[in-house]
């Protein structure tokens, strides 16, 4: 960081080490699994849907809903993908409780993911700014394996704190430590699980806005 506590280094080209990257793409390869499984319970559904609709004197309106319902699953599919894809440029300003729910609809793809799904409590969290990308992918990286996430107020920062680990051997979570630093906060300090970015209107206040 730099001496005013911006990041020096918060440019989406900026590299992350090889276990960063090795980590992430243990990540994608969940993910891709479980669009898989998906992709296949999808098309069984649509080709009972056909089926219905070839039945004389069969319930249309019932069979358009499920198609509707069908669709609206495909396209929650191709957002997911296009997450895990190549990362966007810039900065955004944005709510953390919309990053979560992005977050969490990629995480419900991950093939590791355990019963009951990671939550993500991010309703009270104030408005960051830092590439959108970095910080659901911090998000997806701490789901992976822990049953709930809280990103709350901490001053002029917004934490993210996760709880303990559901598996021994989990990830170390280099990836998370790594996207911290080029958001411009950091890893939570000790044992604890997450990290922190400074706060939009401690950004703002720091441009002297």
């Amino acid at each position: 960081m730099s001496g005013d506590g911006t990041s020096t280094a918060s440019s989406t080209s900026a590299p992350l080490s090889a276990a960063a990257l090795a980590e992430w793409s243990h990540h994608v390869e969940c993910v891709l699994r479980g669009i898989a499984h998906t992709l296949n319970n999808r098309a069984a559904a649509l080709s009972a849907v056909i089926e219905l609709s070839r039945e004389p004197g069969g319930d249309a309106s019932g069979t358009a809903a499920i198609l509707s319902t069908e669709l609206d699953r495909m396209g929650e599919l191709a957002a997911s993908v296009t997450l895990i894809g190549s990362p966007r440029r810039g900065m955004e300003a944005f709510a953390p409780s919309d990053a979560a729910a992005e977050a969490l609809g990629v995480l419900q793809l991950h093939a590791e993911q355990h019963d009951p799904p990671t939550t993500i409590e991010a309703r009270t969290a104030p408005a960051i700014r830092v590439p959108r990308w970095m910080f659901v992918r911090a998000l997806v990286a701490l789901g992976a394996d822990a049953s709930a996430i809280r990103i709350g107020d901490e001053g002029e920062w917004v934490a993210v704190r996760a709880d303990a680990a559901r598996a021994p051997g989990a990830s170390p979570r280099v990836l998370v430590a790594e996207l911290a630093r080029l958001m411009g906060g950091e890893p939570l300090a000790g044992d604890q699980a997450g990290f922190r970015v400074p706060s939009l209107a401690a950004v703002r206040q720091r441009e002297g806005r």
